[in-house]
């Protein structure tokens, strides 16, 4: 005969006692019903009860369950109340568990016992009512009834479920130290560890164990596991190691957990060999990866920052563990790819699977929405949107809309035109479709937060009502379903959500983020309306004046022709006290060199030239310069800024200075120049197995409707046009006053 494992012997001892004691309780329960329960003896106590307790489950709510035991003919006595407060604990009915309770001694007589004062703090610990349960427990002593390892076990696992390390420390030291006639156990040895977990205390993990070591119990799976767990939300892998090492010489069996959580542990410390090291010795300790494994190894792969491993141990889990993939291992994955500036691998993996048409992180969509626009893919940027939106129909996600508004705004890139100001009744198919949809992004964004607010304020009241209102509850309760009746679903979780100095500020940073990401989109859409609409919205909200957004303004009105709207409503951010940012020059001079008023674009080239060289807006602003000595503008004032700008590091500036000194020397300064990508040198072809995913588009192929011919030099203009000398006499902006704005 097999002697069994001293773990299942453990436990195996542990379920005879649970059975045992259940044997018992469905024992006096049957002999309460016979001698208490008026017409039990038709068909027997114990069928009454099971009765009982199907009514009770059924119950509605507590008052119900009050009903319920008054109306009942069957009278139960205190094992019968606690088998139906154990049933109710079962259920996750821990209200019913409470009223039962609090009834059995009212109505029946009952006095509550031991057994029935751990049943019922069990129940309340399951559903996080770690408070009630200690109220109770207070009560149990109060009333002199003596508690068992089991009530002590029940509130350890309390605490830990409601994260109480300290609290369940206290308890823990007085049942060491003052009830020494309690013996304690594997299960409260294991559940005081778990709140170690809880608490992030290795140390106090490890000192627990060795203490159930001392007092002669064996350690097994669950409390070494528990112990690493430890170990790992302390990010203490020296303990873990150590620990794991003493699993191996006592030859206790591992499982999965056992090595997620060395995994965690060795991640937390930054340790990425180490976990390769755990990954990989997995099937030689008869256990195989899973999906969480996986995610477990991806993740330390993106903490690490390695994205070349990240992608080998992805691509190899189907191969190696026949593991398939899922959503949350290729979220850990393109957060790896990402964080290792593998931007092409991260753009090559939307083409490489079809993961992207699952419910992914807010990160994620962000991540790959931004490989999208790196690489000039609008089009699929916009589909990845639309499948976010598609898993979260409602979510007012910042990050994931700033990326949609970005991309709105950049469909013009292939637009030569526009690179320089646009012209007075100039369209373009490529314009009005980022017209309209900009528009009706706007639109949707603006109903979809109003719905949000209108949830978030009514919540809000629910939580300052409380439960103890009911007339201030019913109320809220009215308002909440007409606000869900509206819409459904708040918005999801912000993943990828920098740290901030508080949840508030966090939340108005993101939200005026998205706002100017929408004025700054719909600038370069060269529409003024939905700009303004977004600075009222701004003024609805009580959102103070944005610099950024007030640039797009004028950014918008001098795009779309209006070169006086836009030069009254520059003039007006300074009286504001608002500081125009580069970009907002940079429209300014291309609306001013498009109108053939080339030293006016050159002036305001000049007067911020001292804000550029770290800024987004510099590729903007070097366009406009072109433009203007394209347009008969003096080629050596340009020279003077490029070798400024060239000297800073700004990209594109020596090519242009080259040509600014060939045209400076009476040389032809080649063709008009039209722009390049920021990223062409990424720039590559989907993958052949690309899944029916259409390529980005030839920057070649944009069609217009209005012939537009290109820049040639010209006579320089001897006067500047009215409506442009303010830019003359203001005062140059202070370096660095106002942050750049990428999407203008």
């Amino acid at each position: 005969m097999v002697k069994p494992k001293p773990k299942e012997r453990g436990d195996r001892e542990q379920r005879n006692l649970n059975e045992h004691h259940a044997r018992r309780e469905q024992q006096r329960a049957r002999h309460d019903g016979a001698v208490n329960g008026a017409g039990g003896g038709k068909r027997g106590g114990a069928r009454d009860l099971e009765d009982l307790i199907a009514r009770v489950e059924d119950a509605e709510d507590a008052a119900a369950v009050e009903r319920v035991l008054r109306q009942s003919v069957f009278k139960p006595g205190a094992p019968a109340y606690t088998t139906v407060i154990k049933a109710c604990g079962k259920a996750s009915q821990w209200e019913k568990a409470l009223k039962a309770y609090e009834m059995m001694t009212k109505l029946h007589g009952a006095k509550p016992n031991t057994i029935t004062f751990s049943a019922l703090i069990n129940a309340l610990g399951k559903a996080k009512q770690c408070d009630r349960a200690f109220q109770i427990f207070d009560e149990m002593n109060d009333r002199g009834i003596e508690p068992n390892i089991f009530t002590y076990s029940a509130l350890l696992g309390a605490c830990a479920r409601a994260k109480q390390y300290q609290r369940a420390m206290d308890i823990f030291q007085d049942l060491i130290e003052n009830h020494r006639d309690v013996e304690v156990d594997r299960i409260t040895y294991g559940a005081a560890i778990q709140c170690c977990v809880q608490g992030r205390r290795a140390d106090k993990a490890i000192e627990i164990f060795e203490r159930m070591l001392a007092s002669g119990i064996k350690g097994n799976i669950i409390t070494y596991n528990a112990v690493l767990m430890a170990c790992e939300k302390s990010g203490d892998s020296d303990g873990a190691q150590e620990m794991f090492e003493r699993m191996s010489a006592e030859q206790v069996p591992m499982d999965r957990a056992t090595f997620h959580a060395m995994i965690g542990a060795c991640d937390r410390a930054r340790q990425l060999s180490k976990v390769m090291d755990y990954y990989h010795m997995m099937p030689e300790r008869g256990v195989t990866p899973d999906a969480g494994t996986v995610s477990n190894v991806l993740m330390a792969c993106s903490n690490a920052k390695d994205p070349l491993t990240a992608i080998k141990v992805y691509h190899d889990a189907r191969a190696k563990f026949d593991v398939h993939r899922t959503p949350g291992m290729f979220n850990n994955l393109i957060g790896a790819l990402h964080r290792g500036k593998r931007y092409d691998l991260v753009y090559e993996q939307l083409f490489h699977d079809s993961m992207t048409q699952s419910a992914l992180s807010v990160s994620t969509y962000v991540h790959l929405m931004m490989a999208c626009e790196r690489f000039g893919n609008w089009e699929k940027s916009f589909q990845l949107f639309e499948e976010f939106k598609r898993h979260s129909p409602s979510s007012v996600d910042s990050y994931v809309w700033t990326r949609v508004f970005y991309a709105c705004g950049r469909f013009e890139s292939d637009d030569p035109v526009w690179k320089n100001g646009a012209i007075p009744g100039y369209t373009s198919p490529t314009l009005q479709r980022a017209q309209a949809t900009m528009r009706a992004l706007w639109a949707e964004y603006k109903s979809k937060l109003s719905v949000f607010k209108e949830i978030s304020a009514v919540a809000a009241r629910v939580s300052r009502a409380g439960s103890n209102h009911p007339s201030a509850q019913s109320d809220v309760d009215a308002s909440l379903a007409l606000a869900s009746a509206k819409h459904s679903e708040l918005a999801q979780t912000h993943e990828a959500a920098p740290a901030a100095e508080s949840a508030v500020e966090q939340e108005f940073v993101q939200l005026i983020n998205a706002y100017r990401s929408a004025a700054a989109a719909a600038a370069r859409c060269s529409d003024p309306s939905t700009v303004l609409d977004i600075l009222r919205t701004c003024e609805y909200d009580g959102i103070p004046q944005d610099s950024v957004i007030y640039g797009a303004f004028v950014a918008a009105l001098a795009l779309n022709g209006d070169r006086v709207g836009a030069n009254e409503k520059f003039r007006e951010m300074f009286t504001l006290g608002l500081q125009p940012g580069v970009a907002v020059y940079a429209a300014l001079a291309r609306a001013a060199a498009r109108a053939g008023d080339a030293n006016t674009a050159l002036s305001l080239a000049e007067d911020v030239r001292s804000m550029v060289g770290s800024s987004v807006g510099d590729g903007a602003i070097i366009d406009a310069v072109v433009a203007a000595c394209e347009a008969g503008g003096d080629w050596t004032r340009g020279a003077s800024l490029f070798t400024m700008w060239a000297a800073n590091g700004v990209q594109g500036a020596n090519d242009e200075l080259r040509r600014a000194i060939a045209a400076s020397s009476g040389l032809d300064p080649g063709p008009t120049r039209r722009g390049t990508s920021v990223y062409n040198a990424f720039r590559r072809e989907p993958p052949a197995e690309s899944q029916g995913v259409a390529a980005p588009r030839d920057a070649k192929t944009t069609t217009l409707t209005a012939k537009v011919q290109p820049f040639v030099p010209r006579g320089r203009p001897s006067v500047l046009r009215d409506d442009a000398k303010s830019s003359e006499s203001k005062s140059p902006p202070d370096e660095g006053e106002n942050p750049p704005d990428e999407a203008l």
